[in-house]
C-alpha cells in the first residue's frame, strides 16, 4: 500500500464555508452543511447538486445520515437539531437542548447502529441521546462527556472528547469504560471500524492513537504544521486521513504508521474527511467553500 496515492477527481463549489460532511450508506450521495445555513445534497459521481434543505437560522455545523439512509440529521449554531426525510426533504422533527447549561451550539451528530437513537454533542461539552422516531430527549451524558463523538462500526463502542477529557463507553449499556485527562486539547476525533483504536487530533499537528479497551496511548502520527481539524478512517481500517488548519490533508497507512501522501488543493481549514464504503475514494471539505473528491491512483 505504501506506493498508493490519491488524485483529485472533481471539486464541488459551495456558496459559503463548508462546515460538515456526511455520506449515504451506499456511497452514492454526499451531504454538506454550510455557513449559509443550508444543507446541500450532491451526487458523488458527477458532482451535481441534487437538492437543498433550508430551515436553520445559523450555519450548519454537524451532519449525520441514518444507517438505513432514510434520515438526515443536521445540527447548527442556532442550537437546534433537525431531522429530515432523505427522499422527500420534509422536516420530521426539530430538537432543542433546553437543559444545556453551557454553550448549546451543536458540534457533532451520530446515529446508533440500529438508527433508533441520535447522539448529539454540544459546544458546552455534553452529549444528549434522542429518540429518532419521536424527537424526544432520552438522557444526557454528564458534562465533559464529549462535544465530539465517534462510534465503532458495530455500534458497541462510543468515544467522546472535550477540552482534554477523553471518555470511552460501552453501548447499549451506556457504561463508562474509562475516562482519561490528556495533556492536550482535542479538536478532532475518530475511531477504527473495529472499535479497538481511537484517534485524537491536537493543536500541535499530531494524531494520537489510543487503545479503546485499556485507555492507553499507543503511538502518534506527526507532520501537520498546525491544528488537526478533522480525521477520517477508511471502512476497511487500513487508512487514516487527517486535515489541518492550513488546508493540508495527509493519508496514512495504519499498519505501518507511515504517511502515504499529502493532498494539496484546499487553502483553509479542513472541516470534514470521509471515505466511501469501498475505501477507494476520500472526500474532503474546507471552509474555503470547496469539497474535493480524491481517488486512489
Amino acid at each position: 500500500m505504501q506506493s498508493q496515492s490519491f488524485q483529485c477527481l472533481r471539486t464541488f463549489n459551495d456558496s459559503d464555508d463548508v462546515e460538515a460532511l456526511a455520506m449515504s450508506p451506499d456511497g452514492s450521495t454526499l451531504v454538506s452543511g454550510s455557513w449559509d445555513k443550508t444543507i446541500k445534497i450532491w451526487n458523488l459521481t458527477n458532482g451535481q447538486l441534487q437538492g437543498r434543505l433550508a430551515g436553520h437560522r445559523l450555519g450548519v455545523t454537524a451532519l449525520a445520515i441514518s444507517p438505513d439512509g432514510q434520515i438526515i440529521a443536521s445540527g447548527s449554531d442556532d442550537e437546534t437539531i433537525k431531522l429530515w426525510d432523505f427522499h422527500t426533504s420534509s422536516l420530521r422533527h426539530t430538537l432543542e437542548n433546553h437543559a444545556e447549561e453551557g454553550r448549546k451550539e451543536i458540534a457533532c451528530l451520530i446515529f446508533s447502529h440500529d438508527g433508533q437513537i441520535l447522539y448529539s454533542g454540544s459546544r458546552g461539552g455534553s452529549t444528549y441521546y434522542w429518540d429518532v422516531n419521536t424527537g424526544k430527549q432520552l438522557r444526557r451524558w454528564s458534562i465533559s462527556g464529549g462535544s465530539l463523538l465517534a462510534m465503532s462500526a458495530d455500534g458497541k463502542t462510543l468515544a467522546g472528547t472535550y477540552t482534554g477529557t477523553f471518555i470511552v463507553s460501552n453501548l447499549p449499556e451506556y457504561t463508562r469504560r474509562f475516562r482519561v485527562e490528556t495533556d492536550y486539547d482535542n479538536p478532532s476525533l475518530a475511531i477504527s471500524p473495529d472499535g479497538e483504536t481511537v484517534f485524537i487530533g491536537d493543536y500541535d499537528g499530531n494524531v494520537h492513537l489510543w487503545d479503546a479497551r485499556l485507555g492507553q496511548e499507543l503511538s502518534s502520527l506527526g507532520g501537520h504544521s498546525g491544528i488537526v481539524k478533522a480525521i477520517g478512517v477508511s471502512p476497511d481500517g487500513k487508512m487514516l486521513a487527517s486535515g489541518d488548519k492550513q488546508g493540508g490533508v495527509k493519508v496514512w497507512e495504519l499498519d505501518s504508521k507511515t504517511e502515504l501522501c499529502t493532498l494539496e488543493g484546499h487553502s483553509e481549514d479542513i472541516s470534514g474527511l470521509i471515505f466511501t464504503p469501498d475505501s477507494q475514494t476520500l472526500v474532503s471539505s474546507s471552509v474555503d467553500t470547496s469539497i474535493k473528491v480524491w481517488g486512489i491512483k
